[in-house]
């Protein structure tokens, strides 16, 4: 039945538009939640390259004080302390912090793993630093990293074949990490070029590549619901044993008695602090983009590097510098976008 009024005809109230208006809904709250998940992932994203940003602006302070630090005192002592502070502080909090994921066969060999890449990452990163420019030594360890960590993520994390976007933009960085050895050796670095110093920037390729590994392990346990503190506590076994055979024991207390607020500051600025920093971005964003991020340390790097009167500034170097961080800049607001 139709009921007649004098605005006009009501149309009859069926299952069809008890339907249609079900419809409507879904359609809405779909649309909504949605937008609600698109907005969380686009702020996850911001907040976790804006925490890595703050690992490369701490770092570079860092690195570059110490760099200038390791030219007259013992480089193994100071890390040796550093890396033993940081593991007796995380482990104390992790075992604060109340039950979290049981480390399986394959997260022990992952935890395993990821302490013989930390040890080389980390001495490496700072032996180099002890030869060659903080600029260099940074540009050589984001050089190869994104293009490692794009196919070491698709093999390690099975994410299936990169996009092509990624593998142009890992290529076009290491075309320029390139540039950079070339810079070095025609002497057109802020350091004079020698065996020293290559010696240093070898460390450093090596570094870089280890530093890439690091990033995807550690996702790879986030992923197995570790957190960041159980992380941190169990990562530093390997590097604190191989720094205890290069170590000279003598010189331990010789050294903290006459440099350990030198010590103390390096050990907060360039291992500690950053590392918080980084693992809180590297939850948040997959390696890749995190490396992207990283590529951004060289020019940062270079800035601070005013402040050592050791370096003197090289053009080569900065336009090196340069390059790198335009090209991660852009492919950062790329993956920004398709988050949005």
């Amino acid at each position: 039945m139709i009921l007649q009024t004098k605005r006009g005809s009501r149309e009859p109230k069926g299952p069809s538009s008890e339907t249609d208006a079900r419809a409507g809904a879904s359609e809405s709250s779909a649309r909504l939640g949605g937008d609600k998940k698109g907005g969380r992932l686009t702020s996850g994203f911001a907040l976790g390259v804006f925490f890595v940003a703050l690992y490369v602006v701490l770092s570079a302070v860092g690195e570059v004080y110490a760099a200038s630090y390791f030219q007259q005192a013992d480089v193994f002592v100071a890390l040796l302390l550093s890396f033993a502070v940081v593991c007796l502080t995380f482990n104390f909090l992790a075992r604060h912090e109340g039950a979290g994921a049981r480390a399986g066969k394959w997260s022990l060999l992952v935890f395993a793993a990821l302490n013989v890449v930390t040890a080389i990452s980390w001495i490496g990163l700072f032996i180099g630093l002890k030869y060659a420019e903080p600029a260099i030594v940074a540009a050589f360890m984001v050089a190869l990293g994104p293009a490692a960590t794009v196919w070491l993520n698709a093999v390690i994390r099975r994410r299936g074949a990169p996009p092509t976007s990624d593998i142009v933009v890992s290529a076009a960085i290491a075309t320029i990490g390139t540039y950079m050895i070339w810079i070095s050796a025609t002497g057109n670095a802020g350091v004079e070029w020698g065996a020293r110093s290559s010696f240093g920037i070898v460390l450093a390729i090596v570094a870089g590549l280890s530093l890439a590994l690091t990033n995807i392990l550690v996702k790879v346990l986030f992923d197995r619901g570790f957190s960041g503190r159980q992380v941190l506590a169990h990562r530093f076994y390997g590097t604190i044993l191989l720094l205890l055979g290069l170590v000279d024991h003598s010189s331990i207390v010789p050294e903290i008695s006459q440099h350990w607020f030198a010590i103390a500051a390096i050990g907060l600025s360039t291992i500690i602090l950053p590392l918080l920093l980084i693992q809180q971005g590297i939850r948040r964003v997959e390696p890749f983009t995190v490396n992207m991020v990283l590529s951004t340390a060289p020019i940062v790097t270079f800035l601070f590097q005013y402040f050592d009167s050791r370096i003197v500034p090289s053009s080569h170097t900065f336009v090196g510098n340069v390059l790198i961080t335009a090209i991660a800049v852009s492919n950062i607001y790329l993956q920004y976008r398709r988050s949005a």
